[in-house]
């Protein structure tokens, strides 16, 4: 809860100090990013993916991911922050999400794209796979398994 708190402070911040609507650098090095665009929140690719999130939310915060929620149509999330809708379409901008497409955006800690997922059904065991696979997170378990003896 702490990440996404302070996560959604860093949104509000950009906002208010009148720099670009979402400043993802803040994030650099802390959180890895999920990156969610649909055309609306009945899309199913998006209901299927929210479910997951909902039953494996311990595995979204043990990898320190935090999610943007960016819709064509109502309200775009980052965790409980309404997005305003210059930070939507700057996003949608930065990213190149087309509209009418349903786009899933993996960023690792280095601020990298790290899977790219269009207009197909994403689970969250292969986003986990792919954030299992980076070298950063092998290191995090490694260290975690340590300080668990």
């Amino acid at each position: 809860m702490l990440l996404l708190f302070l996560g959604q402070a860093a949104v509000h911040d950009a906002f208010s100090q009148g720099r670009s609507p979402v400043d993802l650098n803040v994030y650099r090095w802390k959180n890895r990013l999920l990156m969610v665009f649909s055309p609306s929140q009945e899309d199913p690719n998006y209901q299927l993916l929210v479910k997951e999130m909902q039953d494996q939310r311990n595995g979204l915060i043990d990898r320190e991911l935090l999610v943007f929620e960016i819709f064509e149509k109502g309200e775009s999330r980052f965790g409980n922050t309404v997005l305003k809708k210059e930070a939507v379409d700057f996003l949608r901008r930065k990213f190149s999400a087309g509209q009418g497409s349903f786009l899933v955006i993996l960023i690792g800690k280095d601020g990298e794209e790290k899977m790219r997922r269009q207009n197909q059904k994403v689970s969250l065991a292969e986003i986990f796979a792919v954030i299992d696979g980076m070298p950063m997170r092998q290191r995090e378990m490694k260290e975690r398994g340590k300080n668990q003896r």
